[in-house]
């Protein structure tokens, strides 16, 4: 199992892409530890690898985002603070967290799973996304969308998950008034970001078939016993994922701050919906299945630049 670099990852920045590399190998490790049956059943094994990793991380944080933030004061970067929010974030929720775990001098099988998912799907959207617009490239390195209409998001998811998992997925919309009706067995969450003193929550959910596919575009083929980590992967994943959405349509979402996700039955989602349907709700289907997006958002309510419509 195998986190792979590709050219896509790289910056231009010799320095920057030598630690990325270097966090993918790490993860690499990481993920070997973890997906072998016998290791994972010793306490001191999972103890090991949870310490390593977080210590590995700290000092990754400590060195090279110090140094990535000061480059990025150095050239007048736009986004530096809403860039350096998102390194703070995950050092002081995700990394305390854990570090707080070891405190205790045990970690169960779940913890270190959880553990490894979770940097990993951080690891991937935020090079993907937040480090390569520092250098005009990816998604956020592009100007921000001022007219929206269904070419256009079809056209941003694409994008977007091209860029993020390396997958041509041929996203097409087909309800832009979803009420949270079934569309297939998928995972929903509802995740909370705080952008201000605002609350803003996001609904969003997706085929289980495009999910297995977005894990083997991660993991590769080999997930039997590994659903603790995909779960992982996908909730940190998801909750930078949808940011990155948001910031590429309504100024200022990128600023929004994660809090907390959980994970919705099918009675829980349609009971959200059942007491209050959101201004933007969008069904999607691609080549790997379906996925759908809900939330209360700016850019609703701004009906000049509000223009999606599903072909007959």
């Amino acid at each position: 199992m195998e986190i792979k670099w590709n050219k896509e990852h790289e910056m231009g920045i010799e320095e920057f892409d030598r630690d990325h590399k270097r966090l993918f190998s790490i993860a690499s490790k990481l993920l070997d530890k973890v997906r072998d049956p016998e290791d994972i059943k010793d306490s001191q094994v999972r103890l090991f690898v949870l310490r390593e990793g977080v210590r590995y991380l700290r000092g990754y944080f400590d060195q090279h985002a110090i140094r990535e933030e000061a480059y990025m004061r150095k050239i007048g970067y736009g986004d530096y603070a809403l860039h350096k929010q998102l390194h703070d974030e995950f050092k002081e929720s995700t990394l305390s967290s854990y570090e707080r775990v070891l405190e205790t001098g045990e970690c169960s099988r779940e913890e270190v799973m959880d553990f490894v998912g979770r940097g990993i799907g951080w690891l991937l959207e935020h090079i993907s996304t937040a480090d390569l617009a520092i250098v005009g490239r990816g998604t956020l390195g592009k100007p921000r969308i001022t007219r929206i209409n269904t070419q256009v998001v079809e056209q941003e998811f694409n994008a977007i998950f091209a860029s993020t998992l390396n997958m041509d997925v041929q996203v097409k919309l087909i309800d832009t008034n979803y009420a949270g009706k079934p569309f297939g067995a998928a995972i929903c969450q509802e995740l909370v970001y705080r952008r201000g003193e605002q609350k803003v929550t996001v609904l969003a959910g997706l085929e289980n078939c495009f999910l297995m596919a977005a894990a083997e575009a991660v993991y590769g083929s080999q997930l039997k016993g590994m659903e603790a980590l995909v779960m992982s992967t996908m909730e940190i994943f998801s909750a930078n994922f949808w940011r990155t959405v948001g910031s590429r349509f309504v100024e200022g979402d990128a600023e929004m701050v994660f809090e907390k996700n959980q994970f919705l039955t099918q009675p829980q989602l349609e009971e959200r919906f059942a007491k209050h349907i959101p201004k933007l709700s969008i069904l999607f289907n691609s080549n790997q299945g379906k996925f759908f997006v809900a939330t209360e958002t700016d850019i609703a309510a701004q009906a000049e630049f509000f223009d999606l419509r599903v072909e007959a």
